[in-house]
């Protein structure tokens, strides 16, 4: 079980491993009310039914990661964007084994860009991509 800090509070994922593979994972989100946990329990129940049948983990960590929310927060130095982008990072830092992910870079903790994926850079408090002008405060 793996806390990450989002913008709903704590989030405790817990990935079950058979023969070496997750097949199965829970999420628990704090006290951020009943729609947020109806959501992180939706996620994870098609996320385990994905493992279960035997979609590689690769596949299913880039159809969450990136995936924006409202309330975007850094945990340990790295952006979390939603509730789905938390899970897809927890997972990849047990079993992405570094492979390039949809947007093409290896998942290393490395800030990049919800909008155009370029790198983010701290500028006077705010996260600010060059390439595209994003910013968040």
């Amino acid at each position: 079980t793996e806390r990450v800090r989002t913008g709903y509070g704590n989030l405790y994922v817990t990935i079950n491993v058979k023969n070496g593979r997750p097949f199965e994972v829970f999420a628990q989100i704090g006290k951020s009310g009943y729609s947020a946990m109806a959501d992180s329990e939706a996620i994870c129940r098609m996320v385990s039914l994905a493992l279960r049948s035997h979609i590689p983990v690769t596949k299913v960590i880039e159809q969450l990661e990136g995936i924006g929310g409202s309330s975007a927060v850094f945990d340990k130095g790295t952006l979390i964007n939603s509730i789905p982008d938390a899970i897809s990072k927890v997972l990849s830092k047990h079993f992405g084994n570094g492979v390039k992910t949809r947007n093409g870079h290896p998942d290393q903790g490395m800030l990049r860009c919800p909008d155009c994926d370029g790198p983010l850079t701290h500028e006077e408090g705010c996260l600010t991509c060059f390439n595209c002008a994003f910013s968040k405060c």
